[in-house]
C-alpha cells in the first residue's frame, strides 16, 4: 500500500491539472473577498447579508477564511481536478500497468481515494492561508474568533470531504473524464435545485430541506450565529455521505472489474 501511495503521490504532484486547478481558486477567492467588501461598505444590507450571512458584521480575515468554502468555486474547481485525477489512468488505459506490477483492484481504489483526499486538504489549505491574507489587506484585521468558530469551520471541511467522496464516487464509476466532470458540476447542483424547490412549494423556512444537503450546510456554516446542533447536523450529513460514496464506489468498482 505504501508503495502504490507513493506512485499516486507522485502522479499528483506531476499532474498539470493539479497546479492550474489550485492557481485558478486564489483569483476566485479575491473576486468573492472584493464581493464582500463592495457589499458591506455601500449600503446594501440585504445582498450583503444573501451573500455572507453576516449581515452587520465588518468583515476581516477570520470570515473570509470561515466563507473561503460556502462562497467560492472551491467545490466546483475540486470537481474538476478530482474526476480529471481519478479518471486519467483508465482514460488513457494505462491502469493495467499498475495492475501488472501485482497491486489489488481494493489497493488502487483506496489509494486513489485517500491521494485525491489529500489534493483536496491541500486546495483548502492553500486557499485558508490566502483568504488570512487577502483578507487582512481588504479589512484591515484578523478579527476575533466567535463562538462555535473553530467547530463550524471544521464541519465546513468535513463537508468539503465529503463533496470530495462525491466527485471520488462518479469518477471511480464513469471512468470518463467529460461525463464524470459534467455529472460531478452538476450533480450535487441537482440536488440542491430539487430540495430548494420543495422548500418553496412547501412555503416554509422551518426545517428547510435544503439545509439538509452540502450546499445548504455549508452556507448555515459560513454564518455569523451558528448553533452546535447547526455543526453536529452538519458532521452527520458529511458523514452518511462519506460513507455512502466510499461503499458505493468500492462496490460499483469491484463490479466493473469482473
Amino acid at each position: 500500500m505504501n508503495n502504490l501511495l507513493k506512485l499516486e503521490f507522485r502522479r499528483l504532484f506531476r499532474a498539470k491539472s493539479f497546479y492550474i486547478c489550485l492557481l485558478i481558486t486564489f483569483p476566485m477567492l479575491i473576486i468573492a473577498a472584493y464581493t464582500y467588501k463592495f457589499m458591506l461598505t455601500t449600503g446594501i444590507p440585504e445582498e450583503a447579508e444573501a451573500v455572507t450571512g453576516m449581515l452587520g458584521e465588518a468583515f476581516n480575515s477570520l470570515s473570509v477564511l470561515k466563507n473561503v468554502i460556502s462562497y467560492t468555486s472551491l467545490p466546483t474547481i475540486l470537481a474538476i481536478f478530482v474526476t480529471l485525477f481519478v479518471t486519467e489512468e483508465y482514460s488513457n488505459d494505462i491502469i493495467k500497468n499498475t495492475y501488472a506490477k501485482g497491486y489489488s483492484r481494493d489497493l488502487v481504489f483506496f489509494s486513489k481515494y485517500l491521494s485525491s483526499l489529500a489534493a483536496t486538504l491541500i486546495f483548502f489549505l492553500a486557499d485558508a492561508v490566502a483568504a488570512m491574507i487577502v483578507g487582512k489587506a481588504l479589512f484591515g484585521a484578523f478579527g476575533t474568533m466567535g463562538e462555535h468558530y473553530i467547530p463550524a469551520l471544521l464541519a465546513a471541511v468535513f463537508l468539503l470531504i465529503a463533496y470530495h467522496a462525491i466527485f471520488f464516487l462518479i469518477g471511480i464509476s464513469i471512468r470518463k473524464a467529460g461525463g464524470g466532470i459534467a455529472l460531478s458540476i452538476i450533480g450535487p447542483k441537482i440536488v440542491s435545485l430539487v430540495l430548494g424547490l420543495i422548500d418553496v412549494i412547501r412555503e416554509s423556512e422551518e426545517n428547510a430541506f435544503s439545509g439538509y444537503w452540502l450546499d445548504g450546510r455549508l452556507s448555515i456554516m459560513a454564518a455569523t450565529d451558528v448553533t452546535g446542533k447547526d455543526i453536529l447536523i452538519a458532521f452527520l450529513i458529511g458523514g452518511i455521505v462519506i460513507a455512502a460514496c466510499i461503499v458505493g464506489g468500492y462496490f460499483l468498482n469491484k463490479a466493473r472489474e469482473r
